[in-house]
């Protein structure tokens, strides 16, 4: 289980090593915790600074679903692709058959 964010602030400020505008954001970051509204970024940048001052492994971060592929227009990247060869072999086959009847 991941330690929480607000003990990894205490680490930090317990150190005694953070320059004054280093601790001033680590006690509003601590507030902002206390609140609830300390932002995810926040978050996650705490958690880096603690790691690469401790030496502590970075939290493991959960695979994400794969993402649905994006749409245009209702169809995928890969539809509109097959689309677009088919509307070109189609043109080329009527420059083909025009040619052909005017020869």
């Amino acid at each position: 289980m991941p330690v929480a964010v607000d003990a990894l602030i205490k680490e930090l400020l317990a150190t005694g090593s953070m320059n004054e505008e280093t601790t001033a954001d680590l006690n509003r970051w601590q507030a902002e915790f206390t609140d609830g509204t300390l932002h995810a970024d926040d978050a996650a940048y705490i958690e880096a600074l603690h790691a690469k001052l401790t030496g502590a492994p970075l939290p493991e971060v959960e695979a994400a679903a794969p993402a649905e592929p994006a749409r245009i227009d209702g169809l995928t990247i890969e539809d509109w692709r097959d689309r677009a060869l088919r509307a070109e072999s189609e043109l080329a086959a009527l420059k083909d058959s025009v040619s052909a009847a005017s020869a």
